[in-house]
């Protein structure tokens, strides 16, 4: 059994997203099950697309998740660590090419000067007699000026003359094949000198001693040529996963409107990470029971690639904010919850006790599902919000009732309130014996009081939110009421 390494290696051709993450922790809790290595690997000869400021968004998504590498590259202290797992810095030393040309010295690849108008011709020449366009040797520009522009392709036909096909095993959809006759000779060395991303991923895999290629399957169609190489050197393969694609709610591509968002943005919103990989890891993967929550280490300690699923994953934005609010309800500690909250209150509560703020966060998780819905949430426990007569107008409960009668109801609450101690027991009962004297449905006695003291259409409840805003307060908003009424 070889040691189980996975890699992880996006390219920097944009921000990663929900999918790449996905990519990312399965490779993670792979290496981890079994005792292994996780690496990140930098996959960037795609010079024309290369965004620098991805690099750092890659890396501090990572970060943020607590998906870091035991080998790779990083970031610290603001210096970039462990540069040679940079594809763009292994071609600078000459990396790739020595295989490329060892390929050359074999006969198993050739350089090849065609024009791009050459090309063009000849796609033309294919199209017009109605048949597949392939490249073969045959069809190369004889040799030019050796340092002019010129890439350097496998030579499938002769592989094709031993093998009428390049078969692989995928651990988890099987069998796969192809026609090498339908393989082009594809290129490995682009007329810039950069190898391309097909080449320098089978280079760097076989280098860097990796087990197991677990990537989207979007990949499929390019694991042939992978196999090729392989072959073509004499290494062994390692093992092919292809995870299944990820779609949105409506059953199409992830898109930006169904959660394919930079994966900072979740990180803004206020999503925890824990919460956010617990979402992930279902998207695609089951251990075979109906349980929904893993901290991470049960996600390492169950994953295994038998639970791969084949068919198409679903994101549901609502699923993953019913998660994240399990995990602010219950998994996370008060004390740990108001340290990761704190950049997220609103802004009248910056010079609020920190006791206080405790208080408030303790009575709103129930109701948090990320912690942007802070400043909403709670804002009129920090504030005096101005009275707004809409709030009763067209509360659905409140409406049917005259203003003589609203004043009514809330002149005798605020008689009751004004004996009270305002400790929860107390409030609780005072609020129960006022349902039995008015004769009201809480759902209009509680919401006029509600509405009186928090300006707001929901709030936690009733007793809890009057008991942390105290009595002067919850009074003196029920007085501003009666006068706008």
């Amino acid at each position: 059994m070889k040691p189980v390494r996975t890699r992880f290696a996006p390219s920097p051709t944009g921000f990663l997203h929900v999918g790449g993450v996905r990519t990312a922790l399965f490779n993670y809790l792979l290496a981890k099950k079994n005792g292994g290595q996780f690496i990140l690997r930098l996959e960037d000869t795609d010079r024309e697309r290369f965004i620098p400021e991805g690099v750092e968004q890659i890396v501090a998504s990572l970060g943020w998740l607590g998906l870091k590498p035991d080998e790779g590259f990083w970031i610290s202290d603001g210096r970039h660590q462990n540069v040679e797992y940079i594809q763009s810095e292994r071609h600078k030393q000459g990396f790739y090419r020595q295989f490329a040309d060892q390929l050359v010295e074999q006969g198993l690849a050739y350089a090849d000067w065609t024009t791009s108008e050459r090309l063009a011709a000849l796609r033309e020449e294919a199209r017009a007699a109605k048949q597949p366009f392939l490249f073969r040797r045959s069809m190369a520009a004889p040799e030019g000026d050796t340092d002019a522009p010129h890439v350097i392709r496998l030579d499938v036909a002769r592989y094709a003359e031993q093998h009428a096909s390049v078969a692989w095993q995928d651990a988890v959809r099987g069998e796969f094949a192809a026609e090498t006759g339908l393989i082009e000779d594809f290129i490995l060395i682009k007329s810039d000198g950069f190898p391309t991303y097909n080449f320098a991923n089978v280079i760097d895999d076989h280098d860097m001693k990796i087990s197991h290629v677990v990537r989207g399957d979007e990949f499929i169609s390019s694991t042939a040529k992978h196999a090729l190489l392989y072959d073509a050197f004499g290494w062994q393969r390692p093992a092919f996963v292809h995870l299944p694609v990820i779609n949105g709610a409506d059953g199409k591509k992830l898109s930006k409107r169904t959660g394919d968002t930079n994966t900072l943005d979740y990180r803004d919103k206020g999503y925890l990470p824990e919460a956010l990989l617990n979402f992930l890891a279902l998207l695609g993967w089951n251990d075979g029971s109906q349980q929904e929550i893993y901290e991470p280490s049960e996600l390492i300690e169950k994953f295994d690639l038998s639970g791969v699923g084949s068919s198409p994953a679903v994101f549901d934005q609502r699923r993953l904010d019913w998660v994240n609010g399990y995990w602010i309800r219950e998994k996370i500690g008060l004390d740990d919850l108001y340290e990761r909250c704190r950049s997220f209150w609103p802004e009248a509560a910056e010079n609020a006790d920190d006791n206080y703020k405790k208080q408030v966060l303790s009575i709103v998780r129930e109701r948090l599902k990320y912690f942007a819905e802070l400043p909403a949430l709670t804002e009129f426990f920090f504030a005096d919000l101005p009275v707004d007569e809409n709030l009763i107008i067209q509360h659905k409960q409140l409406k049917k009732l005259s203003k003589d009668e609203l004043r009514g109801l809330l002149e005798r609450s605020k008689k009751s309130l004004e004996s009270s101690d305002f400790t929860i027991n107390d409030l609780t009962e005072r609020l129960n014996n006022l349902l039995a004297e008015t004769e009201q449905k809480p759902a209009v006695l509680f919401s006029l009081i509600r509405v009186a003291t928090t300006q707001a259409p929901a709030s936690p409840g009733l007793a809890d939110t009057l008991a942390v805003l105290g009595k002067d307060r919850s009074l003196k908003r029920i007085d501003q009421q009666l006068a706008a009424l």
